[in-house]
């Protein structure tokens, strides 16, 4: 078959050769195993082993061939093998006694079994594929063994009860039997499952934070327990948490919550004793059934029972070992002596490469002492558990044992050369590394599971907290905490520099997947024993990680804590900048818009100043100024926005000289000075277009694509292009939901779409808009956006008919006021003081414009100045006043004139026409609306238009 294989590799050239077997397709050159059409995560190692074994198929391939194909002149502990063939079997699903694929050949080798069919076609290139699985879903399972009543028991309960706890001692399987129950019921579940390992976290205040990256929730949640509650509230998921001993108060508060809530989900916690709600139901999970001693079993009668299957199936994988009449009575002596421990069962089995199973008996006999279940005096669970721990441990060489000790620093799974990095404190070589991994996998004390290019380890719970017990108790290991902050500085200070070019979904899915090192290591190196200056350079380092996953909350927690030591510890200027910005920018989209907020960016500008940094200096003022531009401060923000672009002439080349020019041209929009806006938005808009491509300058020019289209309409809607206005925003929309910028989406709705949609007065796609902005803001809490939202739905409610929704209008308004949200506030007042006239409640609306001229004239906030002035002369009308009213439009329309706002123009044309019809003066209107309305080129069925339009030929009919 080799000789077949090579002929159409030879052969097929950009085609691709396609090897399939049962629902699996293999794809070499891409190095790619399909199952049902979507991608299996697999090792780069794996898939070499896979490879070779697939185009042997039926024959005999020795260990010695597998290693030299997966590591090709390196001389490893066959251990290694066992590992990778393990990691490939639970891959495919292969870890059944008979084997469906793979074959184990007693001490000689592997033959692939299965029927193999090789084609040769094109397959077309799906982005699905490169999609990473989502980091939350609950974990692979290796093969269970006498759990199936439980799993059904679990998964039926679920039906009816929105709360199970899974209750047992460590080792008992709690996590295995949980993880399949979620993949039974969750075919239930509209929204799937999310698991939350909070073995991760020691810390309990990191309780929410787990909950809300798990989860996926974005954004800046004030308090991350009712962030997730409204997250769940309009879904139907199962939430599991495992793990929840150590954390149990937490894990507690927030199960009362979420049964006192409303939501349709579920929730499925795991802990070694309840979690002690009120409607809790739980469900106690027992140890693996054993034979009695004494019975004289057959292999086929002993098998029967779970445990002894457990065992047996643990040491074929591991030892080829084969199970005989013989061993019946040692092997059932064992497992009842463990009193049925999945854990401890497979902490036993994985000797049997070294003991018989008689002697194993002896071995457990002697060193741990054992009495029978049940018997009077007998050890509780947890204390067998740990005890064949220990045993375990106490077996290893004093490498195995120090490495294993060492890996206790690790909170997630990790990478072979992350504990080469902790274990060289240590001593220890990475050959000693290498071959250790390999060997306490096969011995249980660690497990192996395949995530990106290759194999990534960790450490169970119980195995974890035995191992720190001895790290701490080790003088050898005395530096482990300090060197893996450091592995995990050196990880996230890489992450920085492989930002600029991996592709933005792979990146993510990488880095992600560290975050609970990363909190363990500066929560390390923020404590008594730490070390502040290692924290604050951590600090920094995970500024990309917060900042391109939006994990706002936690990261303003990080950096006020590490800003505030950067200025009493030896911090350079530019760090102490760099956190500053980042500070600036997390406070940036919290609730309320703070003095906090205000003394973050002053500090960035002057540490920017003084590290010389001029890229810093230069985001410092941009930072700053988009603060002003949102508390109402015009003129000041222009001053600052100046000063970067004059910082640009030194470079262009500068990454945030095109946000200096894109956010003065705004606020110089803001300021009613559009012709000096409108040039630079329409340069920045050709500029940049929607790259196909994936890499991180793709995703930095849709990124600015879009930034620049939810600044341009607004412009481009005053200017008289209504249309255009409505299609670059839906643009920037659209681009940033396939992209899925959502952040992004929820500024070019709340700050483009939206607007323009109001004012045009399309009702369906301010609608439509509404509700993005609302599902966004369940993706990406983004606090300053709620009022934003509840604003615009109120406006839809009152233009329908919804005499009851003014009454929202001005609550939005007010919680937009109280947040210090105050950019086009008054154009805001402006829409309630014209919902209050549509309604005859003219003191009403007089308040609403004397409110919005006020803010207008203070914030410098121009563009809207003959807006208000034509909204108040419709309060003069309405009050009696005409003659008012009537100067009041003249100043109006020559204040718009005067800024080049053609569609406000139009209005006050408009109303200044009626005015003049309704007094006699009907040439006179026509002189003034005519040939404005004919300037115009588009936007014919926007309200504006059609109001001029059928005024024209209400006077031109009656002339």
């Amino acid at each position: 078959m080799r000789a077949v294989t090579e002929t159409l590799q030879r052969s097929v050239g950009r085609q691709e050769l396609t090897f399939s077997f049962g629902p699996f397709r293999l794809i070499p050159r891409r190095q790619l195993l399909l199952l049902d059409g979507r991608p299996v995560k697999l090792g780069g190692r794996a898939f070499e082993l896979l490879q070779l074994l697939v185009q042997r198929g039926g024959e005999l391939v020795s260990k010695d061939e597998l290693m030299a194909a997966a590591w090709p002149g390196t001389f490893l502990h066959d251990s290694n093998l066992k590992v990778n063939m393990w990691s490939l079997r639970r891959s495919l699903g292969d870890t059944q006694i008979e084997p469906v694929y793979i074959a184990t050949v007693a001490r000689r080798g592997y033959k692939f079994i299965a029927q193999v069919q090789t084609s040769i076609g094109e397959i077309e290139d799906d982005p699905a594929l490169a999609q990473p699985v989502a980091l939350s879903g609950p974990p692979l399972l290796r093969g269970i063994v006498g759990r199936e009543a439980d799993i059904a028991d679990i998964a039926d309960v679920l039906t009816n009860t929105r709360h199970v706890t899974l209750a047992g001692p460590g080792g008992v399987g709690k996590t295995t039997v949980a993880a399949a129950a979620a993949r039974l019921f969750a075919p239930q579940c509209r929204d799937g499952a999310c698991f939350v390992d909070l073995a991760t976290i020691s810390d309990p205040t990191l309780f929410g934070a787990a909950l809300v990256t798990a989860l996926g929730i974005r954004g800046n949640p004030d308090n991350s327990l009712a962030a997730v509650l409204d997250y769940l509230r309009p879904r139907q998921m199962l939430l599991i948490l495992d793990n929840c001993e150590h954390v149990l108060p937490a894990a507690t508060i927030f199960a009362g919550r979420f049964l006192a809530d409303t939501s349709p989900s579920r929730l499925l916690a795991t802990s070694r004793e309840p979690l002690g709600t009120a409607t809790e139901h739980v469900v106690r999970l027992g140890s693996l059934p054993s034979p009695r001693s004494g019975l004289d079993l057959t292999v086929d009668q002993a098998v029967r029972f779970p445990a002894v299957q457990l065992f047996v199936r643990r040491a074929a994988e591991w030892s080829d070992y084969q199970f005989i009449d013989g061993d019946c009575e040692a092997v059932a002596s064992i497992c009842h002596s463990l009193d049925g421990l999945p854990l401890a069962i497979e902490l036993a089995a994985a000797q049997i490469g070294a003991f018989n199973p008689r002697e194993l008996v002896t071995l457990l006999d002697q060193n741990l002492g054992f009495r029978a279940p049940g018997t009077e005096g007998a050890p509780p669970r947890h204390e067998t558990l740990m005890a064949t721990i220990d045993w375990s441990f106490r077996l290893l060489s004093q490498k195995e044992a120090v490495l294993f000790s060492l890996l206790s620093v690790f909170s997630d799974a990790f990478e072979v050369e992350d504990a080469a990095f902790v274990a060289e404190a240590a001593g220890l070589t990475p050959v000693d590394v290498v071959t250790g991994l390999g060997s306490l996998v096969a011995k249980s004390l660690v497990s192996a599971q395949t995530r990106g290019p290759g194999l990534r380890y960790r450490l169970l719970d119980s195995t974890r907290r035995y191992a720190a017990e001895r790290r701490q108790a080790d003088p050898a290991c005395g530096h482990a905490l300090h060197r893996h902050a450091l592995r995990v500085l050196a990880l996230f200070e890489q992450s920085e520099e492989e930002w600029n070019w991996r592709e933005p979904a792979d990146w993510t899915h990488r880095y992600l997947g560290r975050i609970a090192d990363l909190r363990a290591a500066l929560s390390w190196a923020f404590g008594e024993a730490g070390d502040p200056v290692l924290g604050i350079r951590l600090t920094v380092a995970a500024i990309t990680l917060w900042s391109e996953t939006s994990i706002l909350s936690e990261a303003q927690a990080r950096l006020k804590q590490a800003l505030a030591l950067a200025k009493i510890v030896e911090c350079d200027d530019l760090s102490k900048a760099k956190l500053a910005c980042a500070l600036g920018w997390s406070l940036f989209y919290a609730r309320k818009m703070s003095n906090e907020n205000e003394v973050a960016w002053l500090d960035a500008i002057a540490f920017a100043r003084r590290s010389g940094n001029v890229e810093y200096q230069q985001r410092a003022l941009v930072g700053f100024a988009f603060y002003l531009l949102q508390i109402g401060q015009v003129p000041r923000a222009i001053a600052y926005l100046e000063e970067a672009t004059e910082l640009a002439e030194r470079d262009r080349n500068l990454t945030a000289t095109s946000e200096a020019d894109r956010a003065l041209a705004w606020a110089r929009a803001f300021a009613g000075e559009l012709s000096k806006s409108r040039p630079v938005l329409d340069r920045l808009a050709a500029t940049y277009s929607l790259a196909a491509g994936r890499s991180r300058k793709d995703a930095n020019e849709v990124y600015r694509f879009i930034t620049v289209r939810f600044n341009l309409p607004f412009v481009a809607w005053m200017q008289g292009q209504p249309d255009y206005a409505a299609r670059l925003a839906r643009d920037a929309v659209d681009a940033a939901d396939r992209s899925g910028h959502w952040v992004s989406q929820s500024n070019a709705l709340g700050l483009a779409a939206l607007p323009v949609s109001l004012e045009t007065g399309n009702l369906t796609a301010l609608e439509t808009y509404t509700e993005r902005l609302r599902r966004n803001l369940q993706r990406e809490r983004i606090s300053r956006w709620v009022p934003v939202e509840h604003y615009f739905s109120a406006c839809l409610r009152d233009l329908r008919g919804d005499r009851q929704a003014v009454e929202d209008i001005r609550a939005a308004i007010d919680e937009l006021i109280e947040c210090r949200f105050l950019m086009r506030i008054g154009s805001y007042l402006a829409v309630l003081a014209r919902a209050h006239l549509r309604q005859g409640r003219i003191a009403e609306a007089r308040a609403a414009i004397t409110r919005a001229i006020d803010h207008q004239e203070r914030q410098g906030e121009r563009w809207c100045r003959s807006e208000l002035q034509r909204v108040e002369a419709s309060v003069l009308l309405q009050e009696g006043e005409p003659l008012r009213a009537e100067k009041r439009l003249q100043q109006a329309l020559a204040e718009a004139r005067a800024i080049g706002a053609v569609t406000f123009e139009l209005r006050i044309a408009t109303d200044l026409a009626a005015h003049w019809i309704a007094t006699g003066r009907r040439p006179k209107a026509v002189r003034l609306l005519a040939p404005l309305y004919g300037e115009f080129t588009e936007g014919f069925e926007t309200q504006d238009l059609v109001a001029a339009a059928r005024l024209l030929q209400r006077v031109r009919a009656s002339a």
